[in-house]
């Protein structure tokens, strides 16, 4: 079926664009990936239980 030239105009495939939106997608889900992982190792809570080497008492075996 034929179709005016105004309707055809404005299907443009830009497929540079479409790869570069997609390489942007995925940044974008692999940066908030990171992020979360990061957060999540530093909230765990068995480190936030345990006690950093310089607050600890020394060690006496060796004195």
């Amino acid at each position: 079926m034929y179709e005016s030239p105004s309707r055809r105009r404005g299907r443009h495939r830009d497929p540079v664009g479409a790869a570069l939106g997609a390489v942007w997608a995925v940044g974008n889900a692999v940066v908030i990936a990171l992020l979360g992982v990061i957060v999540h190792n530093d909230f765990d809570p068995a480190r936030l239980r345990a006690h950093p080497a310089a607050s600890s008492a020394p060690d006496s075996t060796y004195v």
